[in-house]
């Protein structure tokens, strides 16, 4: 069982929300990251913003509990589009 909390940990960090909820992300997320979700994804991914514009950098995918299985999208977050790039 160690070896398995091993495997999924590993690069990982201990992630909170403003709203608070916690999850499993990249190992190199920063404050200030956005969670979100991208249509046609399986997971949640975290996008830095890159400018002033919508550009944002792909940092990673990940985990957070009352997020998943569609509760991301079910929120009164407001629907935005990025450009990652």
């Amino acid at each position: 069982m160690l070896v398995d909390v091993k495997r999924t940990t590993f690069g990982r960090r201990l992630i909170k929300t403003r709203t608070g909820l916690i999850g499993l992300g990249p190992g190199f997320a920063e404050v200030g990251d956005s969670v979100c979700v991208l249509f046609g994804g399986h997971v949640l991914y975290v996008l830095r913003k890159r400018d002033q514009l919508y550009r944002h950098k792909f940092v990673g995918e990940c985990y957070i509990h009352g997020m998943m299985d569609g509760d991301a999208l079910n929120s009164s977050n407001p629907r935005r589009e990025f450009v990652i790039a």
